[in-house]
């Protein structure tokens, strides 16, 4: 391989880089112009030395110079585990930690000399990344969204069967239910997991509820979060 096709295949790679992190660096994620290129460039290289640097022990038996370039998936994995963060009851960089790994995967197509497939994906990552983001409100809008309400109050009073029923006039179906009661103090903890498109009328709820004499306790808990 000569020096043009050389440079060519790394420009190519750190190329798809920058415009993949452009995107992200556009919206504020931690990894963004500078961290694909690099992650790109080093796919490349990989790949590069892999095929070209070990022509003597090529058909070395038990010897397989491509799984350097295999080795590059691990490598980056490790990278993108870091990027997932947990805040409170929110997932956030699982799109950064995929787009890298797929950054990774572009870098190493670029350095193999499959210049045509590295182009194609990187315009579909592009499509992806930019034309979800526009229409993520209205994907999060058909969805359904999980939540647990947490209820403290005291037994015999009859509370369970009105908060059941506001439910199903509200459509939202209700996944999981689990009572403890507490003989001591005559107190029962009740968890109601409902899911539903709309749950902006179970904050009307809690608070209404906070209201009856009988509940020592209300909460809403909403499950997870994914964000890129």
């Amino acid at each position: 391989m000569d020096g043009l096709e050389l440079g060519s295949r790394l420009g190519l790679a750190a190329l798809v880089g920058l415009v993949i992190g452009l995107e992200r660096q556009l919206n504020q994620h931690e990894a963004g112009m500078r961290t694909h290129a690099l992650v790109a460039l080093g796919a490349a290289m990989f790949t590069i030395a892999g095929a070209y640097g070990f022509a003597d022990v090529a058909r070395t038996p038990n010897v397989d110079p491509a799984r350097v370039a295999a080795q590059v998936a691990s490598g980056i994995g490790f990278i993108g585990a870091g990027m997932i963060i947990r805040q409170g009851p929110s997932i956030r960089g699982l799109t950064s930690a995929a787009t890298l790994w797929l950054t990774g995967a572009l870098g190493v197509a670029a350095g193999a000399g499959a210049s045509l497939a590295t182009i194609i994906a990187t315009a579909i990552v592009l499509v992806t990344l930019v034309g979800l983001r526009v229409a993520k409100p209205s994907v999060a809008s058909l969805s359904s969204k999980i939540v647990t309400i947490e209820i403290q109050y005291e037994q015999g009073k009859g509370t369970l069967r009105p908060v059941l029923d506001s439910l199903e006039r509200h459509h939202l179906r209700v996944e999981d239910l689990k009572i403890r009661d507490d003989t001591e103090t005559s107190l029962r903890q009740v968890f109601v997991t409902v899911a539903g498109r709309k749950l902006s009328e179970l904050d009307d709820l809690t608070n209404e509820m906070r209201g009856w004499g009988e509940v020592r306790h209300v909460e809403l808990r909403r499950h997870y979060d994914l964000h890129d």
